[in-house]
């Protein structure tokens, strides 16, 4: 159901990222997603990685995985990749930027935009390639070594990648967070300079900041950045079903932005799980009435497509909060070492 204005230039935007939460201090936790070495024994809680794939076009999660907390996104990224297909344009941070990683997108069928790799940042030479325009080249990647990917691929998976890829650089100005200028490299497998335009690719990937807005609907907004589960099985079980509910919820949205007639991210998750929440109780009087459930769903999608975020460029909106919490220091002991100082913001440990 995704429409034509939600996809660009006729393909389907993805965007994969990485992610982290926290889960509940048991043994069986610890010992597969392990507590940062930083903190202390009894100190931390488990933290486990999630890499997630998710569609732009229609905002939905179409895959994740996990790992400990010390496993690169980068190595997480791969078991995703069979969600990819012809039509698909995968959009990624510099993290990503990986020639392993661009091939196997490019052997899905997929293209890709990507962030370039500051390694391959730090050694550019901008005189090198085919000149297209003042901001752009036309470069080939040879394949690297065996070893540098030891740990993802096979020596016949190695050997089955291409020996060589010609890519598209796109360097421009950005202002970052402070409102400095910077340039900015992106590398893509969309070498067809008439048909996509540089700077309109360059542009492109600043889309590939929504997939932060939407983890940050799954962790913040629907409040599972910790996961009270006690054993890692449970853990992901409970991902998996945050994964359906979130998925549900994108379905609704999408159906009452095609009411509204305006793309799918134009419509407030939050609006959605306001919306809901106070009206889910009216359904159980129709539940045994087919005809007057239809009618309620219709009325439903109509309030929900009245929820449309207002965009407003140029507004400045910072994350930050007007109250602050209480002052309690952080815990650096086990709890049963610690002794406690009546209206002190500071402890000590005990001898």
């Amino acid at each position: 159901h995704v429409h034509e204005a939600d996809l660009w230039n006729g393909m389907v935007l993805k965007a994969i990222d990485g992610s982290s939460v926290k889960l509940t201090d048991t043994e069986a936790n610890q010992a597969v997603y392990p507590q940062p070495n930083q903190q202390k024994p009894g100190c931390g809680t488990p933290v486990m990685n999630v890499a997630g794939l998710i569609n732009l076009s229609h905002g939905g999660w179409e895959a994740f995985n996990t790992a400990p907390s010390n496993e690169h996104d980068h190595a997480m990224a791969h078991a995703m990749l069979d969600h990819l297909g012809a039509g698909d344009l995968l959009m990624g941070d510099r993290a990503y930027c990986s020639y392993a990683l661009i091939a196997v997108v490019r052997q899905r069928g997929a293209h890709a935009l990507m962030r370039l790799h500051q390694k391959r940042e730090g050694v550019l030479n901008w005189a090198k390639g085919k000149r297209i325009s003042p901001h752009e080249r036309l470069i080939t990647w040879k394949r690297p070594q065996y070893p540098a990917a030891r740990q993802h691929y096979s020596r016949e998976q190695w050997a089955a990648l291409p020996e060589t890829m010609e890519l598209r650089l796109i360097r421009l100005g950005y202002e970052d967070r402070v409102g400095r200028r910077r340039h900015m490299t992106v590398v893509t497998t969309l070498t067809d300079t008439e048909r996509y335009d540089g700077i309109e690719l360059h542009a492109l990937y600043a889309r590939r900041w929504k997939i932060e807005l939407r983890l940050r609907d799954i962790k913040t907004t629907l409040g599972f950045e910790m996961l009270h589960a006690k054993t890692p099985e449970m853990a992901n079980k409970t991902l998996m079903m945050i994964r359906i509910t979130y998925n549900l919820m994108r379905v609704l949205m999408q159906r009452a932005a095609q009411e509204a007639g305006v793309t799918t991210g134009s419509m407030s998750f939050k609006e959605a799980i306001d919306l809901c929440s106070s009206i889910h109780e009216s359904f159980r009087q129709v539940a045994n009435k087919p005809r007057k459930r239809k009618e309620h769903m219709r009325f439903f999608i109509e309030m929900l497509a009245a929820r449309v975020v207002n965009q407003r460029p140029g507004r400045r909106e910072p994350r930050a909060v007007k109250l602050r919490p209480k002052p309690f220091p952080l815990l650096t002991a086990p709890r049963h070492e610690f002794i406690e100082i009546p209206h002190r913001s500071k402890y000590r440990a005990s001898a």
